[in-house]
């Protein structure tokens, strides 16, 4: 069949405020606010944002409300290049989250509100639609219409890739059913004891997915591939870190758009770092998403060009006022 997209994300689409402040307030207190910055987020939904700006062919498949909200998130992935032909809207409001980057401890707090919008229903997974794919690229399991793309997109040889972030009961189906498997410390962390991480890696490997990372943040990742090499590989450093928000969700972004290029694995894993790190030097979880030839200068001089970031930052900082 022709594969009409490189990668369709599956996920619902949030609302994400972004703000920079000095420290988190105490009871009775304030804080100062530095900088603040509306934009769409999501584990997948960002993914699939990185990909798109690095130039892939992307769609998104997901739900958002009948909001405002719900009305940006689906413009952003437009403003971004995904087709959004199976991006469904319903009655209700879009998930609405406040994303609080501290100066003070260079951490990062969320304050959410979960969208009464609705889970994706598994009638409006097109089986046609996710075998169109390369790959299809999702967070962790929440509701059956994700399984039902993920088995069609295994009985149609399109790879599976999983954000493996936190780690829930849904689990042991994500390893044993994922192709590219990438996860976080805290996923990590519940499955191994030791901090040997390309072994343990490899070790995953064996439960299914061909290829394991985990996001490791300052002490950069780790990976394997099924029967092949390993790797670990120290963070990038020299410039700010502005905010860490979406660190993991533009890595994965990063790492499907060289993994599609036939990439060697190390350095598919190096090209996302850079992706991520460029991302991390601005304020929220998209505005800092680099497009290639900005991530190719990255990996040869170590310069970031900021002439196409910061338009966008001041189209987001101001883009909800006068709604």
């Amino acid at each position: 069949m022709e594969k009409v997209y490189d990668v369709i994300g599956v996920e619902n689409p949030i609302m994400d405020f972004a703000v920079s402040i000095d420290r988190l307030p105490r009871t009775d207190s304030m804080s100062v606010m530095y900088d603040y910055l509306w934009q769409s987020g999501g584990n997948a939904s960002s993914a699939i944002a990185a990909l798109a700006r690095l130039g892939a062919r992307c769609s998104m498949l997901g739900v958002v409300g009948n909001d405002a909200f719900g009305a940006f998130c689906r413009d952003d992935m437009i403003r971004h290049g995904v087709d959004v032909s199976h991006l469904y809207t319903q009655e209700g409001d879009t998930t609405f989250t406040v994303c609080l980057a501290e100066e003070e401890t260079k951490g990062r707090s969320f304050l959410g509100k979960m969208g009464v919008n609705g889970a994706l229903d598994d009638e409006q997974v097109d089986e046609a639609f996710i075998a169109g794919a390369r790959y299809i690229h999702t967070s962790m399991i929440e509701c059956s219409a994700k399984k039902k793309a993920i088995e069609y997109a295994r009985k149609h040889g399109v790879l599976v890739s999983v954000d493996g972030g936190a780690y829930t009961d849904e689990a042991d189906f994500v390893i044993g059913n994922s192709d590219i498997l990438i996860i976080s410390e805290e996923f990590y962390s519940a499955v191994f004891s030791d901090d040997s991480y390309m072994e343990n890696c490899r070790k995953l490997t064996e439960q299914g997915p061909q290829i394991v990372i985990v996001t490791l943040g300052a002490k950069g990742c780790a990976g394997a591939k099924r029967g092949g090499a390993a790797f670990q590989l120290p963070p990038f450093e020299g410039h700010k870190i502005v905010d860490t928000t979406g660190a993991g969700d533009v890595f994965h972004g990063g790492f499907l758009y060289a993994h599609s290029q036939g990439w060697e694995l190390e350095y598919c894993a190096k090209f996302a770092s850079a992706v991520s790190y460029i991302n991390c030097t601005s304020l929220g979880g998209r505005v800092g998403i680099p497009n290639r030839k900005m991530v190719e200068q990255f990996l040869k001089d170590h310069t970031i060009d900021y002439s196409d970031i910061e338009p966008r930052r001041e189209f987001y900082r101001n883009v909800m006022k006068f709604v």
